[in-house]
């Protein structure tokens, strides 16, 4: 599915898989959605997380299976037979949630896209890290699938670095929507001596970024996925400003590969890397900005 939807990088443009877990809409990139399966026999593991209902066998790959329905605390609203399975990649890891239904695919802007209020997130049964208003008042989720893989396994989520030195008193500016995420890799980079500074979306890290002297700025780092404006549109316009274009723009985020790093390097990146490797990302930062 990831490959038949094609966006142009920078233009701060997405393709949402829109879906329902009983009467919730929610909402996830395509680009982290392999394809949309029929349902099949689900085989159950013992000790495993209460999230995880078994694994199947697709294609000869074995993928465990997250129950939608039991993470949300929902109620599914379909026989089993009924049931969706949308199978992803995330993290570097393969994985597939059981769905109630798929309602279709919208393409949006990310300044559609709006930071979720505490009021939504505040109870931690529904980790969102945006929010989509469509034209029929309709309300989509964008769920926050790194909070709830770290939930169910920490050695799916990022870490805080092992690094504790090689950006004394260097200042960083983070861009990352997940509130999660953003305090592991602030701690991170803090720990290694960094001076950072923390933005929940593309758009308030820019204009903080045109408002600062940019000699005390060494690196950006930078989500693709973020509300009001994505990581590859941030760093777009970062390298086309003639006052800005010399800072170091690493991208961090879950879906970063193979198939499309291609995105990163259209805009400008200087480097690119995948969740969770956090102390891969310190190190990177650390010797790119000893050569500025």
């Amino acid at each position: 599915m990831k490959n038949e939807i094609l966006l142009e990088s920078g233009t701060n443009e997405l393709e949402i898989v829109i879906f329902k877990v009983g009467d919730l809409s929610l909402g996830v990139n395509v680009a982290k959605v392999e394809s949309i399966i029929t349902h099949q026999k689900i085989t159950g593991l013992p000790n495993t997380h209460p999230n995880i209902k078994g694994v199947i066998n697709h294609r000869g790959r074995v993928l465990p299976v997250l129950d939608m329905a039991n993470t949300l605390n929902k109620e599914c609203g379909k026989n089993e037979q009924e049931r969706l399975l949308i199978l992803m990649y995330i993290n570097n890891s393969d994985f597939v949630i059981e769905i109630s239904e798929v309602v279709g695919i919208k393409r949006l802007s990310w300044d559609q896209v709006e930071t979720p209020s505490e009021i939504l997130t505040m109870d931690n049964e529904t980790p969102a890290t945006g929010v989509v208003k469509l034209e029929d008042e309709e309300v989509v989720l964008i769920l926050d699938f790194e909070k709830i893989l770290a939930d169910m396994d920490q050695n799916l989520s990022v870490q805080k670095t092992s690094i504790t030195s090689g950006l004394e008193g260097r200042k960083l500016v983070v861009a990352e929507d997940s509130s999660f995420l953003l305090e592991v890799v602030n701690d991170s980079f803090v720990k290694a001596g960094a001076k950072v500074e923390k933005f929940s979306n593309g758009k308030d890290a820019l204009t903080y970024l045109e408002s600062v002297n940019i000699g005390e700025i060494y690196c950006v780092i930078t989500d693709i996925e973020m509300p009001v404006m994505d990581g590859l549109t941030l760093t777009k316009n970062i390298k086309e400003n003639p006052n800005l274009r010399d800072i170091p723009v690493i991208l961090f985020s879950s879906i970063v590969s193979d198939g499309l790093v291609h995105k990163g390097k259209s805009v400008g990146a200087d480097a690119q890397i995948t969740k969770p490797e956090i102390d891969k990302l310190v190190s990177l930062v650390t010797n790119i900005t000893k050569k500025s």
